[in-house]
């Protein structure tokens, strides 16, 4: 038996009063979505295309 079955089998033996917490509880667990920073670019106007940058960095 997976842990999923088993964890329905208790809500379903649950008291309706309960529920409501269970239910709160499980939408506290979820992540909140991470913001994204945006890179600023540059408009180099291709001029690193055909090189290789890591290896000139180093020179």
């Amino acid at each position: 038996m997976t842990t999923r079955e088993r964890i329905k089998r208790e809500i379903d033996r649950m008291p309706n009063e309960l529920l409501e917490k269970v239910y709160k509880y499980i939408n506290g667990l979820t992540s909140k979505k991470t913001l994204k920073k945006k890179l600023h670019t540059f408009k180099l106007n291709g001029q690193f295309d055909d090189m290789n940058v890591r290896e000139r960095a180093y020179e």
